[in-house]
């Protein structure tokens, strides 16, 4: 009898315990919404179309943040949060995509069921979307003021939210986690959401950003250090220089407080806007701000300035400007290829020679030197002295030393290699699967050879 009463009450600690853990949405706070046409009178970020969202059971609006749905493309439909004001005569400003790979047709739902599992669904109920929450303890729905959208206990500890599962933007208060747990991936085009070829990953190297068109990604640009961990915070901070100048307001890239350091550089600021210096303060409270992995590969950050009577979003940092790092350092800069020199593209290496640079100015394919038509096929190079590769910087300017008939062969023998650049001084081999924009350098030993 004694057992028996034991394991009775054992069976009831394990029966109240779940029933903790699966804690059910109540019915007020349930909702089904259906993607249909509604009216759409204001201007968005990439002209595209949008819906609204519309539930008696649930806000999706928490100023300057909704919820809707918005296409690009006919009948091919994103999930997404939008940022800014309904007067705005700028756009509004797409910050958040749920299913920007995997887009739905016209009268598909999104819905919050008991479970608390937040569902995209097509009309025959194929899932394209959803948060995996489903008996987790969710009860509640909400956008906060910052433009996190969370799923929540009933003691309000998020279960999941947006800002875990950025796509090529960060807000203020949002985080990149290291080693890819999450990270910053460009969209293909303005037309195109789907994921693109740059992205922004945070390390044990750094915040580094990449290019990956070939199968193997390309650092470009980022923060090379060793010495970060755990997450790297997109933030505001107000600044107040001395007693006698007004307050302002600086954009950071904060990384978390170090466990142990080994130089008193961890902690350091790795982003900050400066008027004329590395970057500008911002003289009004830009706690509604966006860092933007753009689809050209660009890094860019815009902030919110309410007060403005025309263009409320304003441009505040650009990783890739005069003040920063030179222009000629991103990869599209010059479109698929050319020869860039302070800011400007100058030139279109050819195998006769430098011609005018246009948009038509194009590197030669891996098509060409890979398949098995052009086996046995001599291998031609063209010669492009003071000029430097975009991903040099990121790699020590390549492997090394060598010798430049070895470098030669390297290229030789890999048919992805679209040419190699070779640092003289350092004896430095860098093997290139991707050109881009060629950074002119008149005080640089490194020669590129371009495969024809």
């Amino acid at each position: 009898m004694k057992l028996q009463l034991e394991i009775l009450l054992a069976t009831a600690l394990a029966i109240a315990t779940v029933s903790v853990v699966i804690a059910q949405v109540p019915p007020e706070k349930q909702f089904r919404v259906l993607n249909e046409p509604s009216y759409a009178p204001y201007i968005t970020e990439y002209d595209a179309g949008y819906r609204f969202l519309s539930s008696e059971n649930q806000s999706f609006f928490t100023l300057p943040f909704q919820l809707m749905f918005y296409n690009t493309t006919p009948s091919a439909y994103v999930l997404a949060l939008r940022v800014g004001s309904r007067r705005d005569l700028d756009y509004t400003r797409w910050i958040w995509d749920a299913n920007r790979n995997n887009p739905v047709g016209d009268n598909s739902t999104l819905s919050l069921g008991r479970d608390g599992n937040l569902v995209l669904a097509e009309l025959d109920g194929q899932i394209k979307w959803q948060t995996n929450t489903a008996n987790k303890g969710v009860t509640g729905f909400k956008i906060l003021p910052n433009g996190n959208m969370v799923l929540h206990d009933k003691n309000d500890k998020f279960i999941w939210q947006s800002f875990d599962h950025p796509t090529d933007t960060l807000l203020v208060g949002q985080s990149l986690k290291l080693n890819g747990v999450n990270k910053l991936v460009s969209r293909t085009s303005d037309m195109d959401g789907s994921d693109g070829p740059y992205s922004m990953v945070l390390g044990n190297k750094g915040l580094t950003m990449y290019v990956n068109k070939t199968g193997q990604p390309l650092a470009y640009g980022g923060w090379p250090s060793q010495d970060y961990r755990g997450t790297v915070t997109f933030t505001v901070r107000r600044e107040f220089d001395n007693l006698t100048e007004p307050s302002a307001y600086e954009l950071l890239l904060e990384p978390a407080p170090q466990q142990t350091t080994t130089n008193p550089g961890n902690n350091r600021r790795l982003l900050q806007s400066r008027p004329l210096g590395i970057l500008s303060k911002v003289n009004y409270n830009c706690t509604i701000s966006y860092l933007r992995l753009g689809s050209d590969g660009s890094l860019k950050a815009f902030s919110y300035f309410p007060a403005a009577t025309y263009l409320e979003w304003e441009e505040t940092f650009a990783f890739f400007s005069r003040n920063f790092v030179r222009p000629c350092g991103l990869p599209s800069f010059c479109g698929e290829f050319g020869y860039c020199s302070r800011g400007m593209c100058v030139g279109c290496p050819t195998p006769k020679g430098l011609f005018a640079w246009s948009e038509k100015c194009s590197a030669p394919k891996t098509t060409e030197f890979c398949g098995g038509r052009n086996k046995g096929k001599t291998v031609k190079y063209y010669k492009i002295v003071g000029v430097e590769h975009f991903n040099g910087p990121y790699v020590n300017d390549g492997q090394g030393p060598v010798s430049v008939n070895e470098c030669k062969a390297k290229c030789d023998r890999d048919c992805k290699c679209l040419g190699y650049f070779y640092k003289e001084k350092d004896k430095k081999c860098l093997v290139a699967p991707l050109l881009g924009t060629l950074i002119k350098d008149a005080n640089t030993s490194s020669i590129g050879y371009i495969k024809y």
